[in-house]
């Protein structure tokens, strides 16, 4: 009499072993890859909101002050809180100009930050 061909029990549970074991490491590296995506598009906002209030400060038609200013933004659907300092700087016809963003939402540290320098107009020559 022919014995049946097939797999064993041990065969078979050894196989759901070794497929659940590669499904986690599956799943994990992918949650791994929309965390990061998650956090590169925050950071990009982060950057735009910098930028966006880097370049309303040195639009302004007057000289800006030294001194620290905050206030908050919307940008794509996110609420961004955003922190500028101005700075004097060696020379008097310059002033630094530091704009960090957060987002509202979470008190972590800052997702982006930008630094210029933005020349007195009043001082005259080519800018």
């Amino acid at each position: 009499m022919k014995r049946p061909r097939g797999f064993t029990l041990v065969e078979v549970l050894v196989a759901v072993a070794i497929l659940a074991i590669a499904m986690g490491a599956i799943i994990s590296g992918m949650a791994r890859y929309a965390d990061n995506a998650g956090y590169l598009r925050d950071k990009t906002l982060a950057m735009w909101v910098a930028h966006n209030r880097l370049t309303d400060l040195m639009a302004q038609p007057t000289w800006p002050g030294t001194g620290r200013s905050n206030g908050t933004e919307d940008m794509g659907g996110i609420d961004w809180r955003w922190s500028a300092e101005v700075k004097e700087t060696p020379d008097d016809r310059l002033r630094r100009i530091d704009v960090s963003v957060a987002r509202e939402d979470r008190q972590d540290a800052s997702l982006a930050s930008v630094s210029a320098f933005l020349r007195d107009p009043r001082s005259g020559g080519t800018p």
